[in-house]
């Protein structure tokens, strides 16, 4: 943007300039975010808050029905390091059963540790690997879970993507309620790419570049709105 010579006539140049303030903006107030699954230290969070990450989500349950050994630890740090924004993760084993049972223990965990977090994210994918065929018993599933979300008064949201969710729970819009974090490794943050599916017309979030080593720590970035 920035190298960008501009040659205006008195009467464009008010509208040019308008429009390249705005693009200025665009970039200057854009919210970026990163997800992380391991154990990850003070420093690390300090450092990719320099880079201009706002929020991090940590996983917190694992797709073995287990609470995520490190997810205290990252949280603390995240904290620690002046990351604005701590949410959680998610990942539901769904043939463990007993959703709504899960999501409790995994607060449960939370609240032992004393964890301070905004939202919980619902990490839905795999088709044929974490989730089995039958869509209808896999709907019932995550039904079981969102309505023990909003039974404890959790600010919950899902994060999914097209090629995910219709092989999981067919033409199904019983999350559309929650707000909707997807991902498409595009390497752009924004949210020209998105096209609606699962009964969701726009998303909050995205997960835009995955794997990548930063600051000494593996992460996956985002963008928000």
């Amino acid at each position: 943007i920035f190298g960008i010579t501009f040659t205006l006539s008195k009467m464009s140049k008010p509208i040019t300039l308008l429009l390249f303030l705005s693009c200025i903006a665009s970039v200057a107030f854009a919210n970026y975010g990163l997800d992380l699954s391991t154990a990850t230290h003070e420093s690390a969070f300090q450092c990719l808050r320099t880079h201009g990450f706002q929020l991090v989500v940590v996983r917190c349950w694992t797709s073995v029905g287990r609470a995520d050994p490190s997810c205290p630890y990252s949280v603390g740090n995240a904290h620690a390091g002046g990351i604005g924004e701590v949410d959680l993760y998610m990942f539901p084993c769904s043939h463990c059963g007993n959703a709504a049972g899960q999501l409790r223990s995994m607060i449960e965990f939370a609240r032992s540790h004393k964890l301070s977090y905004r939202r919980v994210w619902f990490d839905i994918e795999g088709p044929g690997t974490y989730w089995g065929r039958d869509e209808g018993a896999n709907r019932n599933f995550l039904s079981e879970l969102f309505n023990e979300a909003r039974s404890l008064g959790l600010n919950a949201g899902i994060y999914t993507s097209e090629s995910q969710w219709n092989p999981i729970v067919g033409s199904w819009n019983g999350g559309s309620h929650l707000p909707l974090w997807y991902a498409h490794y595009d390497n752009r943050p924004n949210f020209g790419d998105f096209r609606a599916f699962g009964g969701w017309s726009h998303p909050t979030m995205k997960q835009y570049e995955g794997n990548v080593n930063l600051c000494g720590a593996g992460i996956d970035k985002n963008y928000y709105a």
